[in-house]
């Protein structure tokens, strides 16, 4: 169900946050707001702060923030829309009547989410009387708790699953919709899986959305996965995840494997912090669907050349999000599943903690390309391929750390490798460099003004002497953007209603940091003031340099002398005003 931005605003607004929240963690006053242990992540000190006033939560630990909405997504594993209703319900606002439209595309998915379920329930079934599938698992060491758990079934051959569909009045055509059955260029259908040990891939709610399966005897492809469909859109689930997460959420950190075995073994085994990438290449929306419940992660793929391939695409996009990524290299001919099985739980915890740190992994990786990593060509390639993942170390201490022992491994002089770090990281220019934090990007007059909009005291004084011009080419323009719009749309300018209009999480987590930031310089109108004449005087600059170039431009064409006399006195306009 969608609803409309006035009802999701009802609804906030009858929501006292800190009772919300209270009703979860112990929450203690600290200032004008409250603090607590995070619920997300395992902390020993409290970085969990919540302000009543400003109706948001942010965790300064694990870095997740957001609005009473957000929260109970999280905490009560929903969806948006779910979390909607359910505080509605909950603080006894009666829900809005959907459009003719909404109801009938609602209608649709939920008739697409009951034949998922259905055949679900129908392979579970099919499994149990197969007793080649049956036997298949029990080789695999898997049991009947688990086969439970995951929901594992067995698709047969032929037009059973069809045919008991359209028994109960679902039609051809939906079957397409959910991926189940394929058209022939004849018109006629056949069934996607067939002869397969399947998997069904559930989304965070548990509702099956896609199908992976593993045929039974020889055939290919050896693995098969459900097409994009209206449920399901590659890129944005990871396998295991709605069992895994509470696991993940406590300890901390997560376990990424590839396959589905991968993940159901070690699990059964009692490893619950694990997920599977649902065989893709990772993606930018799966990395930050998991960043919802950790930040740390070690990858543990195939050793194989593929396997390792993944594993430094996926350090690109995890190092990108924030994590911190550990990789850990199972023996030659070993995955999960099979160590698993080999060796027991205990000998699979042990051998992650001999993960390595990302930049070990991939120094050894770029190393051994070389048949002489000694010699002074050799030496040259790995300082340049490993320096694009040096940057990303944010840590000061940590990354002079790794300055001395990648010197010591390459037996080079660590100034010569300090250099080239300062170097990447000034001009930015090679690919893989560290990106400023957003907070780096800005300047104290950029923070102090968000604040004092964000502070009901300063606020509407604030807003009066902005205008879209003072933040060209900012890091904040499209925040300070938001608050125009906020303003113009006579809306109120909160850190929640900026949330709500900013597409970039990198905004989003900005607006939650500087709301509740209580370190910066104490607001006043000299300071709100000085802030305000402080963009001024960088957008006069940035004017100045503008007509400069449009003068020397104009020169060279050989433009008329009026024209190049009305940019020298707008020039000196800007001059003046500087």
């Amino acid at each position: 169900m969608k609803f409309d931005d006035s009802f999701i605003d009802q609804v906030r607004n009858s929501i006292s946050i800190i009772d919300l929240i209270g009703g979860y963690v112990h929450l203690k006053k600290k200032g004008k707001d409250f603090a607590a242990l995070c619920p997300f992540h395992q902390e020993k000190t409290p970085s969990f702060l919540v302000s009543e006033s400003k109706h948001i939560f942010k965790c300064f630990g694990c870095g997740v923030g957001g609005d009473a909405f957000k929260f109970i997504t999280l905490i009560e594993n929903l969806a948006f829309p779910e979390a909607v209703e359910y505080l509605a319900e909950r603080y006894g606002i009666t829900l809005p009547t959907l459009s003719e439209k909404t109801e009938s595309r609602n209608r649709e998915r939920q008739r697409l989410l009951e034949v998922m379920e259905f055949t679900t329930q129908f392979f579970s079934a099919c499994l149990e009387e197969n007793e080649d599938a049956l036997e298949y698992l029990s080789d695999r060491h898997i049991d009947s708790e688990t086969i439970d758990e995951f929901t594992i079934g067995y698709a047969p051959s032929g037009q059973y699953l069809s045919s008991e569909l359209k028994d109960r009045g679902y039609r051809v055509e939906e079957l397409v919709q959910c991926g189940l059955v394929v058209e022939k260029d004849s018109g006629s259908y056949y069934e996607r899986f067939r002869n397969r040990v399947v998997f069904p891939i559930r989304n965070l709610s548990g509702k099956t959305i896609a199908f992976g399966g593993r045929i039974l005897g020889e055939g290919v492809p050896k693995y098969l996965n459900s097409p994009e469909t209206k449920l399901y859109k590659k890129g944005y689930n990871l396998f295991g995840l709605h069992v895994t997460r509470d696991e993940i959420r406590r300890r901390d950190f997560a376990i990424l494997v590839e396959g589905y075995f991968d993940c159901v073994v070690p699990f059964q085994f009692g490893i619950r912090n694990v997920v599977a990438s649902l065989g893709t290449s990772l993606t930018e929306n799966q990395v930050k669907l998991l960043g919802r419940y950790t930040r740390n992660v070690i990858i543990n793929f195939d050793p194989d050349s593929a396997g390792l391939a993944a594993s430094i695409r996926s350090i690109d996009l995890f190092l990108e999000q924030g994590f911190r990524v550990n990789v850990l290299q199972l023996p030659k001919g070993e995955d999960p599943d099979t160590f698993v099985r080999k060796e027991g739980k205990a000998a699979y915890w042990d051998s992650l903690k001999t993960s390595l740190p990302y930049l070990d992994f991939v120094l050894s990786k770029f190393m051994s390309e070389h048949k002489d990593p000694s010699s002074p060509k050799a030496k040259q390639e790995i300082v340049s391929q490993i320096l694009p993942y040096l940057v990303k170390v944010p840590n000061r201490i940590e990354r002079a750390e790794y300055f001395t022992r990648l010197a010591s491994r390459l037996d080079v002089d660590e100034n010569l490798i300090v250099a080239e770090v300062r170097r990447m990281a000034q001009t930015g220019t090679r690919k893989g460099s560290r990106l400023p934090s957003p907070i780096e990007q800005t300047t104290p007059a950029e923070r102090t003004l968000l604040r004092a909009i964000l502070d009901p005291r300063w606020s509407d004084m604030t807003l009066a002497q902005l205008d879209s011009a003072l933040f060209e080419d900012l890091r904040t323009m499209q925040i300070f953007a938001g608050t125009l719009r906020l303003q113009e749309e006579d809306r109120d300018v909160t850190a929640v209603g900026l949330r709500s209009i900013l597409s970039e999480e990198a905004d989003r987590d900005f607006v939650e940091t500087l709301a509740l930031d209580s370190t910066g310089i104490p607001l006043s109108q000299e300071v709100i003031e000085s802030s305000v004449q402080a963009l001024r005087k960088k957008q006069f600059e940035r004017l100045s340099r503008q007509i400069q170039a449009d003068i020397k431009k104009a020169e060279k064409e050989d433009s008329p002398s009026d024209r190049i006399d009305e940019l020298l006195l707008k020039k000196e306009q800007i001059c003046k005003e500087l």
